[in-house]
């Protein structure tokens, strides 16, 4: 399942900006998961679940992140505007020459109205506008 802190780890596969935003449409919180041994921070250098930069004699709660799997949503660059889907808890980060157009418009059609307005009509490589391009330029 997806969770908060791959956000520390990841970047934009188009223009390598970190870190990436997140918008979560749904998910899952597991009290199974035993957090009695983590180092904390977890995170290094950014905390998605706190939308922000770590910062020493910073008190964050890893622990409810940790616990927290992010079960559907979209990852984008706020650089390039390019999004990544989240589905079934699977962050699908492809190249966008090997994206499915067809699935991603799918998805921003599913999730319409959660989604930011720029992404349906800037995001690439697909989006919802009608001068959207049959094939990506893979960047």
């Amino acid at each position: 399942m997806m969770r908060y802190w791959a956000l520390d780890l990841i970047r934009c596969l188009g223009c390598k900006h970190y870190p990436l935003e997140m918008i979560v449409f749904e998910k899952e919180y597991q009290e199974d998961i035993d957090t009695s041994n983590i180092e904390k921070p977890l995170c290094k250098n950014y905390c998605a679940y706190k939308r922000q930069p770590v910062k020493t004699g910073v008190e964050y709660p890893c622990e409810e992140c940790l616990r927290t799997g992010i079960r559907t949503g979209i990852l984008y660059c706020p650089k390039c505007l390019r999004w990544y889907p989240i589905r079934d808890g699977i962050l699908i980060m492809l190249p966008d020459r090997k994206r499915k157009k067809a699935s991603d418009i799918e998805f921003l059609n599913a999730y319409a109205d959660k989604i930011p307005k720029f992404i349906l009509r800037e995001g690439k490589p697909y989006n919802l506008s009608i001068n959207n391009s049959e094939k990506p330029a893979d960047q």
